[in-house]
């Protein structure tokens, strides 16, 4: 039996202007239409998330990662309470919010969210203008196989 796209979402975040932020932006172009799964590009804003949910049973987040101790390109993975307990950043202003604030905030607000979260990382280190290094290219196809796996 087929799955049907409306049970899995796949969200993307990131600039697609800033570096190797613009990695979820790349990911969604590279996915869109070739998965068992709706996929969603929200930009930098996490808060979209609550106008496209349509209460599917697993949701997967991708996003860039800054870590001192993480090398560019390598890939993280987080489920369920594992995401609010590892993607603890800690904002500095409204504009610096993460995903791991922002899920914790939606899943307070909404009146529904997803009980099977995931949540993949690419390590990035360049978030200015300018191209993204090999090490991202690579950890961007590893993140794609990851989801792979996911679905």
């Amino acid at each position: 039996m087929q799955r049907t796209r409306n049970k899995t979402l796949v969200v993307t975040l990131g600039s697609p202007l800033a570096g190797e932020d613009s990695v979820g932006c790349r990911i969604f172009e590279k996915v869109r239409g070739k998965i068992d799964a709706r996929v969603e590009y929200l930009g930098t804003d996490i808060f979209r998330f609550s106008n496209v949910y349509k209460n599917e049973k697993k949701v997967v987040f991708i996003d860039a990662v800054y870590s001192e101790r993480m090398e560019a390109g390598e890939v993280v993975y987080f489920s369920g309470e594992e995401i609010f307990k590892f993607l603890n950043d800690v904002a500095v202003d409204a504009h610096m919010l993460g995903v791991g604030e922002g899920l914790k905030i939606l899943k307070e607000v909404m009146p529904s969210f997803p009980k099977n979260l995931h949540f993949i990382g690419i390590s990035c280190k360049k978030f200015g203008v300018g191209e993204m290094s090999i090490e991202v290219e690579k950890g961007m196809e590893e993140a794609i196989k990851k989801l792979m796996e996911i679905l």
